[in-house]
């Protein structure tokens, strides 16, 4: 019995190396592919919240939700900056990115890129009908969240009231810094 149980952990020992190597082997393979296509994935989405994108600089984020900061420059100009904010909804923590163009501090859109909100509720928010609303919104003065938007506020997603405000805190955020940092002749 004891011959048996060793020649099948013996088996079961070499099954094991022979699968992790090919699953090393398979990593080594495709890591550049996949981190190609995750940087393309970046890219699509700072072309998507900033349609105007030039060429990217980083920018020091002074932290809490701001995470990161990108300053687009065209001909040597500054024509905007891409924030990536992440701010807590029901479900915990979301990641968006927020595009403001310079000068004139308008929202050119947001993404949510990351969320665990309430499958049909809150996850409502990566949704083209949510989020489309942000572009073109004057940044002067932050935004507000109403059950029935007017002007410059935006439209709560039903039933995911908390989720609609933590994406307006982060965009509201990224508002702040902006207008603190960069606006009026600075930047």
């Amino acid at each position: 019995m004891n011959k048996f149980i060793s020649k099948l952990t013996l088996t079961l020992l070499i099954l094991c190396a022979i699968c992790t190597a090919l699953v090393a082997g398979a990593y080594g393979l495709t890591k550049d592919t996949i981190a190609a296509r995750a940087a393309a994935d970046v890219k699509a989405s700072y072309k998507q919240v900033f349609p105007q994108l030039g060429d990217l600089t980083q920018e020091k984020a002074p932290g809490g939700i701001i995470q990161d900061i990108k300053c687009s420059k065209e001909g040597g100009k500054v024509n905007g900056y891409i924030y990536t904010v992440t701010p807590s909804g029901y479900g915990g923590e979301l990641t968006i990115m927020v595009g403001i163009s310079s000068p004139d501090a308008k929202l050119t859109g947001i993404k949510v890129l990351k969320q665990n909100e309430t499958p049909g509720l809150g996850a409502k928010s990566t949704e083209p009908q949510f989020s489309d609303q942000f572009a073109g919104k004057n940044l002067k003065s932050p935004l507000e969240v109403s059950k029935q938007a007017k002007g410059e506020e935006i439209q709560a997603i039903t039933a995911a009231t908390i989720t609609s405000r933590a994406v307006v805190k982060g965009v509201n955020e990224a508002r702040d810094h902006y207008m603190k940092t960069y606006s009026q002749g600075k930047g």
